[in-house]
This record gives C-alpha cells, structure tokens and sequence, in this order.
C-alpha cells in the first residue's frame, strides 16, 4: 500500500509540475502581474485542502493524506516554476544599451517581442526613479537599426548611436548584459 501511496504523489507531482509550468509558459506572465502569486498560491494551497476534506468525506484516507501533503508541495512547486520564468526574463525580452552624456545615464531599450524601442534617463535608477526621453518603433536593415519617435529619427550602427537630439557626435553604446 505504501508503495502504491509513493507512485501516487509522485504522480501527482510530476502532473501538476507539467500543468503549472504549462500554464506559465501558455500565459506568459510579465513582471508586472508577479502581485497574482498573493492570489494564486493561496487558491492552490485552500484548493488541496478542499479535495483534502472531500477525500476524508468518501473515507478515502491514504488519498486524502496525499492531499494535504500537496497543500504544501503544490504551492512551492508553482513558486519554484514562477520565479524560473523571470529568470532571465529581461534579457529574453529586451536587448539594452547604455550611454553617458557628461554625468548623465541613458539606456536604449529594444523589444524582442515586438518592435517598440525607448531611450530612458537612468541616472537616479538606484533611488527608483527613471524619465522616459523618448518612445517608438524601431525598423532593421541590415547592420542598421532607425529607431523612429514621431519627428525624431536617430539610428544605431556598430553600437554606435547616431542623431541624439542632446548630442551633436556619435555616441559609443555598451550593450546591457549583466541585470
């Protein structure tokens, strides 16, 4: 009977594993809905308990202890999948540059997933604050990207940034890699 209890929660386990993981990649959750886990991992915890009681209720024990075990397991799984998926979660979704203009920061950022760009001020970033400079479309051709913010058009050649509206030269660009 033990045996049989063991191959069940592993079952268990490795279903609702493939099921969470799934769902994640299905929805693509963005950083800004990460607040849903205060819902989600309390539904999956209070769900287990429910089936936990039901299963007491048709007097199936040995399953209900499955249950209650899974009230534990299955949040931690869903927590340990949904921290996975923002694991590189930036770096999958934006390839970032950055610049200096005397003593101030920049960074362009360009969608992977669609073809939208900004170029942010990022000097008071470790206090929390950025200001958004300009918003886009940005097209490729060839080695060449021509990044497009209605009349203002600037593009990036050999990591090198051309027609900034606060500088008159070429601009060196460090891609972003390390966040």
């Amino acid at each position: 009977m033990k045996t049989k209890l063991i191959a069940i929660g592993l079952t268990v386990f490795v279903v609702e594993t493939l099921l969470f993981g799934l769902w994640i990649y299905l929805n693509k959750p963005t950083p800004d809905i990460s607040i849903a886990l205060i819902v989600i991992i309390p539904f999956i915890f209070g769900l287990s308990i429910l089936i936990g009681l039901f299963l007491l209720w048709f007097k199936v024990g040995h399953l209900a202890k499955i249950a209650f075990l899974n009230s534990i397991i299955g949040p931690l799984i869903f927590y340990f999948l949904w921290t996975m998926w923002f694991d590189g979660w930036r770096e999958r979704n934006y390839k970032e540059y950055s610049f200096n203009i005397d003593s101030v920061k920049f960074e362009v950022s360009l969608s992977r997933t669609s073809n939208y760009f900004s170029i942010s001020d990022i000097t008071n970033q470790p206090n929390g604050s950025t200001t958004g400079l300009f918003f886009g479309e940005y097209q490729t051709k060839g080695d060449t990207i021509i990044l497009v913010d209605g009349q203002t058009k600037m593009k990036i050649t050999n990591n090198k940034l051309f027609s900034f509206p606060q500088s008159e030269t070429e601009i060196e660009l460090s891609e972003v890699t390390d966040r």
